[in-house]
Parts: C-alpha cells; structure tokens; sequence
C-alpha cells in the first residue's frame, strides 16, 4: 500500500487531543503570536520553528514535500506555497492557536503544530486540511467526519480495525455518532479505512465529489446515508476481517 500504517498509540493520543473544545483541525480564528525566528524553505513550504527544535526540521520538510505530489493529485489543487508554524512544547502552542491540542489549520495556507515529539503524519495531516480548504473553503464548516477521514487518510494514519474495540465487537458508528467529537467513537480511529472505502469504491474523483458536495452521499456518491454506512461496514470486514 502507498500509505504508511501508524502506530495505535499516537493516533489515540493525537485524537485525544483533537477533542479539546470544538476542533483543532478546523481554521485556527487566532493567528499565531509566538515570535518564531528560523525557517525552513522548500519548493511547497515554509517551516517557521525555533532553534531547540532545528534537528526535526528537515524531517519534516522532507516528510511534507513527500506528500504533496500524492495529496495535490487524490484532491485535485496544488496550493501555493503553505506556511507550517512548528512550536517547541505545548503551551507556546496554545498560546499561539488558542486551542489545547496538537495541531490545528488556520486557512488554506498555513497550519500550526507542536514539534516535540516528532511526528511526521500530523503535520501531513495538517496540511491535508490546506489542500481540502483549498479544494472547497466550506469544508471545515462540513461534517466532521469527512472533514478528519479526508485529513487521517491522506496521513497514511491507518488503526488496523482489529485493534479498535468496538469494530472488533461489530459495533460500527453511523456517520452522525462520528461527527461527535465527545461521543464514544473517535473518528480519528475510523478515518483512514472511511476514506480508503471512498477511493477503492469510487476512486479519488468520488472523494473530491463527496468534498464538494459537503458529505452528501447520494448526490455525491449515489448512494443513501443508511447504504453508505452498510457498504462501509462491509468493505472493512471484508478487507481487515
């Protein structure tokens, strides 16, 4: 597969902290304030960071730059060049966003992320939300759960569905019970294999369709909310069970 599978553990702890008021990964109201003197500047990016962070930039570059041929092409725009402002721990972070979490986009151009620990899917995450603004600025303002299953699948952040309790037991969530961010099935769990349903079923002409037209499965997809969900259960059974 072209995507990377993450471990359990970062993405629970990158979902756990997604959950912190209404959402990090929607468009930041607050501009960061931190003063962040170096940069990094690639063909696609600019990485704003700190010198006790310097050793990760690179990685980073290399891991963004990596991702933008493949994201740029599943949702069909290439940005300009996108600002990536990395923080040295989590309180200059929330300082800066306003929001006590990992990550969080502020427009289609610019996203903010703590550097320290070094975790190359969520800034790839990060700049997935840029391109889906990108693609419709009304995105953010969509269904949770397309929003984040755009963003997590792009990410390579794949849970192996097995390791997920309630997928184990046969309890599949509806969209609606995804889109609540404080109910008790993350998203951020699901999103990969969500998305991965899109694409192998409709290709990623049918993820930017369903983009557009802001989770609307039947006029995007042809199908009702109720069969999307069934065909979705029955794509992962059959895929990881």
């Amino acid at each position: 597969m072209r995507r990377t599978a993450v471990a359990l553990f970062a993405v629970l702890a990158f979902s756990a902290a997604c959950k912190d008021r209404t959402s990090p990964t929607e468009p930041s109201t607050t501009p960061g304030s931190l003063a962040l003197p170096l940069e990094v500047v690639t063909e696609h990016f600019v990485l704003r960071h700190e010198a006790s962070t310097a050793g990760l930039m690179n990685a980073y570059a290399e891991a963004l730059e990596a991702s933008w041929p493949r994201i740029t092409a599943d949702l069909g725009v290439a940005p300009p060049r996108v600002e990536g402002l990395f923080y040295p721990d989590q309180a200059s972070y929330t300082a800066a966003t306003g929001w006590n979490a990992g990550g969080s986009v502020e427009g289609p151009s610019r996203f903010h992320l703590v550097a320290v620990p070094f975790a190359p899917t969520n800034a790839v995450h990060e700049f997935a939300h840029n391109v889906t603004l990108h693609l419709s600025p009304a995105a953010a303002g969509g269904p949770v759960w397309l929003w984040e299953a755009v963003a997590t699948y792009e990410s390579g952040q794949l849970v192996p569905p097995r390791s997920i309790p309630w997928l184990a037991a046969g309890t599949f969530p509806t969209l609606a019970q995804l889109n609540d961010r404080s109910g008790p099935y993350s998203i951020y769990l699901v999103g990969y294999v969500l998305g991965e349903f899109v694409v192998r079923t409709w290709g990623t002409d049918g993820l930017r369709r369903l983009v557009l037209a802001r989770g609307d499965t039947s006029s995007a997809l042809g199908l009702s909310t109720a069969d999307f969900e069934r065909e979705w259960r029955a794509f992962v059974l059959a895929r990881y069970f």
